[in-house]
């Protein structure tokens, strides 16, 4: 497959270098050495000046000042505001079809195993739990974009970015540990899942309905 027609490909900031990601997509601190390049992957900015805060690109910096300009430039700004949330959008629909695989994969490696007499399903139940909450929290945080796109500025949408900003680190915390789950002994997967299901929990219920 050419990495360049790939939807999950992407151009960093060194030049003519397309990088091609096979896990979570969202805004997380990404090191290719075979490139010397360590950038944020959603805004492809150096990650030594990214900001203090590890989900810095994920709110959407609105101008005050927009409504004393021209027709045409809150036409640009509008547009721009809307993309912003639109590709994070696009970004966790495409971690979910990415990570719909790694679950066939473990489907597959624990019929593997069981077959080899190496547990039962009851077993290793939990690598498909786990993927299952992965895709729930990440079906979760991919709708909050568009929740915050009509939300009016102000204290209760901060309140909300912080409390997706949290979600969104732990599921990419959760997303590595499936990825790679032969490297993280049970109790620690399972503890990242009760860490990330709380996230959502506490934003849905902050947030739901009000």
């Amino acid at each position: 497959m050419n990495p360049y027609s790939h939807p999950s490909s992407t151009f960093c900031s060194s030049p003519l270098l397309c990088l091609w990601r096979t896990v979570g997509l969202s805004c997380e601190n990404e090191f290719f050495f075979l490139f010397c390049a360590d950038f944020c992957w959603m805004c492809l900015g150096d990650w030594k000046t990214h900001g203090s805060e590890y989900y810095e690109c994920s709110r959407y910096k609105e101008n005050p000042d927009i409504v004393n300009q021209s027709q045409q430039a809150q036409a640009r700004e509008a547009l721009k505001k809307y993309l912003f949330y639109f590709e994070r959008w696009e970004n966790h629909n495409k971690s979910l079809q990415l990570e719909a695989q790694t679950y066939q994969r473990i489907h597959e490696k624990i019929q593997e195993r069981v077959m080899n007499n190496l547990g039962t399903w009851i077993d290793w139940q939990y690598l498909q739990n786990a993927a299952k909450l992965l895709a729930k929290c990440r079906y979760t945080l991919q709708y909050t974009y568009p929740y915050a796109y009509y939300m009016e500025s102000g204290p209760r949408k901060k309140l909300f970015e912080y409390q997706q900003a949290q979600l969104e680190a732990e599921i990419e915390n959760l997303s590595w540990k499936v990825e790679r789950a032969d490297s993280y002994d049970r109790g620690d997967l399972e503890n990242q899942m009760h860490i990330a299901e709380q996230r959502r929990r506490t934003l849905l219920k902050d947030f739901h309905d009000t």
